[in-house]
């Protein structure tokens, strides 16, 4: 335990960066790696993982299942996220007043419970403009009338 303790200054001593040094880079973790762009390749031509087995056999005498080869073309076939998605901008929202602060033990009353449940639905409703109304319907004895006759 003595070789893995920190110096004093809190920094790897000379020591402990020999071993971190000396330690080889890992090999690749899957034996399709060194095949990974022709696998890859292969996919964006529309070749079937079956037909990519055949080919992989054939051409470079590497035996593997149609599940992991189907398994690294998924999980190898994605692109990394290397910087998050931008956030699309939101809509303006309308301006609420806030809700009043509640204790930690105390119940809301069923109107309270229903001002907050409404004050969260309209943070996520966008401001729209009120739709036009439909003109409302009025009864015209004289054509209702004259339909009926014919």
């Amino acid at each position: 335990m003595a070789a893995c303790e920190r110096s004093p200054s809190g920094l790897m001593d000379e020591r402990l960066q020999q071993i971190f040094d000396s330690v080889p880079a890992e090999e690749p973790r899957s034996r399709l790696d060194p095949y990974r762009e022709l696998i890859l390749r292969w996919r964006r031509q529309g070749k079937s993982h079956d037909r990519i087995r055949q080919l992989l056999s054939d051409k470079c005498g590497v035996k593997v299942a149609y599940g992991p080869l189907y398994r690294y073309v998924q999980r190898r076939s994605r692109p990394r996220q290397i910087q998050p998605e931008v956030e699309t901008e939101q809509p303006a929202m309308k301006p609420t007043e806030p809700l009043p602060p509640v204790s930690p033990g105390k119940r809301l009353s069923a109107e309270e419970r229903a001002a907050q449940v409404e004050y969260l639905r309209s943070l996520n409703k966008p401001e729209l403009p009120e739709p036009p109304k439909p003109p409302r319907f009025t009864f015209d004895p004289d054509k209702s009338r004259s339909n009926r006759k014919q």
